[in-house]
């Protein structure tokens, strides 16, 4: 088999994956993309059942992410705002908490908030503009990156009851772990990303993402469906990959850019290791109902801020985006963290349903049924305290083997796009 002498070959379909192959085809790199499953898109993928579109669990989009979007056109993906606000629902009842810069509308009704003193707006403004004015390096420096996100929390005063029922449920939300004991850093960054620009989801679903991406590369060869099981090793270098099916593939480089346990498996088969790669594992899973009333009316997340909740937050989609949803129906996503993700189908229907009723404080029509549930095993890596300083390099211990994941970074759609540009810089020096 011929190949180009200085092709690289990319494991791993997702957005580090098809930004690092965008980069290398920038730079006149061959590169051949393999992801093993049917679809690009890693994490971001959706899919249609019954005329509803269900991403793979509940994702969405910061505008204000410096990096992903420069390789997006946002215009193309029509995306659709959520409103920048929470409603806490709680037995006793439901209030709002707003950007109130952003929509000036929402002041009124988060000043007046039963669920959170007064107090607390204010100190939420003192933090917003302390995001705002941080750049991202000053943002995973030490003055934050050690402390815990709930440390940090309390040093800056907020009270129990804000902390339990705004930043738990919406940050767990966000860092997938309501004890809020992910580093500080990762609150302050998306904090900005959130006032900074919009939270949004592509008309299409979240997997238009992945696919406009897909869509940009010109000379590259991609193959999905095509598991990657060893590198192969040649002279003390990796010189290619072997597949499931038994072929082999030559390269000049092998970049990982899978989730860490999957690259950690695969380096190991070339008998090396990548150095300070990110373990611990959260997961999500969301619950789509169906149903031919908007349930939880309006662009805003609920966050239910009961203590030990099965289902962390909710929201119906099709009322951000009505084309999730065909006409006549809208789409519920519910979604559970931490043990809760673990728990069985029937178990999450009947609670979704329960908790549900709770949040809406009303009965639970009998139309509404279960359209999917979308399981996320690994959804994020851990981020605690003292992280940032312990990142991975992209090199690894065997020449030729590069890791590009988002572990390079941080757990999120821009740090998977951060890391797959930055192998691809450091495959070009």
């Amino acid at each position: 088999m011929t190949f180009p002498p200085n092709r690289v070959i990319i494991v791993g379909g997702g957005i580090a994956g098809l930004v690092a192959a965008t980069e290398l085809e920038r730079r006149g790199r061959p590169v051949l993309l393999l992801e093993r499953e049917e679809d690009l898109g890693g994490r971001v993928r959706s899919r249609r059942i019954d005329e509803f579109r269900i991403d793979r669990g509940f994702q969405v989009l910061f505008t204000a992410y410096p990096v992903l979007t420069s390789y997006l056109d946002l215009g193309a993906l029509e995306l659709r705002s959520f409103e920048p606000a929470a409603r806490i629902a709680l037995p006793s009842g439901t209030s709002v908490i707003g950007d109130a810069l952003r929509q000036p509308s929402l002041l009124l009704e988060t000043v007046l908030s039963a669920h959170i003193p007064v107090v607390d707006v204010w100190r939420l403004m003192r933090l917003r503009r302390l995001a705002m004015q941080l750049t991202e390096d000053a943002c995973f420096g030490e003055a934050y990156a050690d402390h815990s996100t709930r440390d940090f929390l309390e040093e800056w005063g907020f009270t129990r009851a804000t902390i339990d029922r705004f930043f738990a449920p919406f940050y767990g939300g966000i860092l997938l772990d309501r004890s809020l004991e992910s580093s500080a850093s990762v609150l302050l960054y998306t904090f900005g990303m959130l006032a900074r620009g919009d939270t949004a989801v592509p008309a299409r679903g979240m997997g238009a993402i992945a696919e406009q991406l897909r869509g940009r590369l010109r000379f590259a060869e991609v193959r999905t469906r095509a598991q990657v099981v060893s590198v192969v090793v040649e002279a003390g270098r990796a010189a290619g990959v072997a597949l499931a099916d038994g072929s082999v593939h030559p390269g000049a480089e092998v970049v990982i850019c899978t989730d860490a346990p999957a690259a950690a498996s695969l380096a190991l088969t070339a008998g090396v290791s990548v150095p300070r790669l990110p373990t611990g594992a959260l997961g999500c899973t969301t619950v789509y109902l169906a149903s031919s009333t908007s349930l939880l009316p309006g662009r805003a997340l609920t966050l239910n801020a009961v203590e030990h909740p099965v289902i962390s937050h909710a929201v119906t989609i099709s009322d951000v985006a009505p084309e999730y949803s065909p006409p006549g129906q809208h789409l519920i996503a519910m979604t559970a963290i931490g043990e809760a993700a673990v728990l069985g189908d029937q178990v999450l229907e009947r609670a979704a349903i329960s908790e549900l009723a709770m949040m809406r404080r009303a009965s639970v029509h009998s139309a509404v049924r279960v359209v999917a549930i979308e399981r996320v095993p690994y959804s994020q890596f851990a981020q605690p305290p003292g992280y940032p300083s312990h990142r991975p390099s992209a090199a690894t211990t065997l020449p030729g083997l590069w890791y590009g994941g988002e572990g390079l970074h941080s757990s999120s759609l821009d740090g998977a796009a951060r890391a797959g540009q930055a192998v691809a810089a450091t495959l070009s020096v």
